[in-house]
């Protein structure tokens, strides 16, 4: 229990808690799946006793050929039940199978207790514990004894999504600063959503935040938001190479609104926590922003005033192509220019840069308004 409720603090103890368990139960190996809603795609994980080979080959394949787990879509969450006891495939015809000949064998596995512990919007994550032959099968008295665990298997699955919440919120809103801004995930999910947005989307008509997600209304606008939000997103794990990027949203009457997209990047592998990265997705309102000051940005970082009208720019939400409209100069050479930048701001990712600038003394502050627009939904 110690092990299991340390999770939160350090989701390195995923493992130390399985290989206790597996101490604990008698059994050969466990593992910890996080899969989409439907259970048949294993996004993280975590395992004990199980090498990597096999359990890649587990993940990329065996996972969806195993007899029990068509079945196992069917029962109840929140327990466990013996693949001995509680399933039509009886252990006969398990030796029969694929998943047994060509996977299970060679690990010398016989029995499981295995059931779906934690089910979310978009995710379940399920519990799997192995014996061997020789080690029997999982009776009544064992499966119970694994059912009086499992409650606190979920409550300390919430409380990791809920520290890690937590860490994204701060992340975020250190970037953000006064603005309004939302934590995003796959789809637009959101997972946070600061007060500031809240009051924004509910006056703002661009704006949409319908059953937990967050996009933009004009058919075109909305196309290119999931497109940056998917680009962003599609870099965890790789290094976060994506810096991000912004949209100009039309307001009748007044300037555009600037939708930036910029990525949170995980500090390390999250097992356990499904969905992979988080997205910053903030928004400038041009009437209550304060002015970065162009020559002070130049000052302070040593930059030629070209190089400073691009940083400028940067932590505004402009894009590049804009930016080299604006200097009738190509966008190659903006991106020269943004890579000086870079070198002398010591940033490499424009949401870095933007974040460095906005909270340097270039950034001559407003006191933030009330949000207060003029259409209502």
């Amino acid at each position: 229990m110690d092990t299991l409720y340390a999770t939160p603090v350090d989701q390195q103890c995923w493992p130390a808690f399985l290989e206790q368990l597996v101490r604990v139960s008698r059994s050969r190996s466990a593992r910890m799946l996080v899969l989409d809603r439907s259970a048949e795609q294993v996004t993280s994980s975590a395992k004990i006793n199980i090498d990597d080979g096999a359990h890649r080959q587990y993940v990329d394949y065996f996972v969806n050929a195993c007899p029990w787990r068509p079945e196992l879509r069917e029962k109840p969450p929140g327990r466990l039940y013996s693949t001995y006891l509680d399933f039509s495939c009886r252990q006969k015809r398990f030796y029969g199978t694929e998943f047994y000949n060509d996977w299970a064998r060679q690990l010398d596995i016989h029995h499981g207790v295995c059931g779906t512990v934690y089910q979310g919007e978009d995710h379940t994550i399920q519990l799997l514990v192995q014996r061997t032959d020789g080690q029997g099968p999982y009776d009544q008295p064992d499966t119970d004894w694994f059912n009086h665990l499992v409650p606190h298997v979920r409550r300390a699955i919430e409380l990791c999504r809920h520290g890690e919440r937590l860490r994204w919120r701060g992340e975020a809103g250190s970037v953000a600063g006064s603005r309004p801004y939302a934590v995003v995930g796959a789809a637009g999910r959101v997972d946070y959503l600061c007060e500031r947005a809240q009051t924004l989307i509910a006056h703002e008509p661009a704006l949409i935040h319908h059953h937990g997600r967050l996009t933009l209304r004009p058919a075109g606008l909305r196309d290119r938001f999931q497109q940056l939000l998917d680009s962003v997103l599609a870099s965890a794990g790789r290094g976060w190479g994506h810096a991000g990027g912004a949209l100009a949203v039309p307001r009748l009457g007044k300037r555009p609104l600037v939708c930036v997209v910029s990525p949170l990047a995980p500090e390390v592998a999250r097992a356990l926590l499904p969905g992979g990265g988080r997205a910053l997705v903030y928004f400038h309102l041009p009437e209550q922003e304060g002015r970065v000051d162009e020559a002070q940005v130049a000052m302070l970082f040593d930059l030629t005033p070209a190089e400073a009208r691009v940083a400028r720019g940067v932590a505004e939400g402009r894009d590049l192509a804009s930016l080299a409209g604006d200097q009738g100069v190509s966008v190659q050479t903006v991106r020269g220019q943004l890579k000086a930048v870079f070198r002398k701001t010591g940033t490499s990712r424009q949401n870095e840069l933007a974040a460095r600038i906005l909270k340097s003394p270039a950034l001559r502050p407003a006191e933030p308004a009330p949000i207060t627009l003029d259409r209502v939904r």
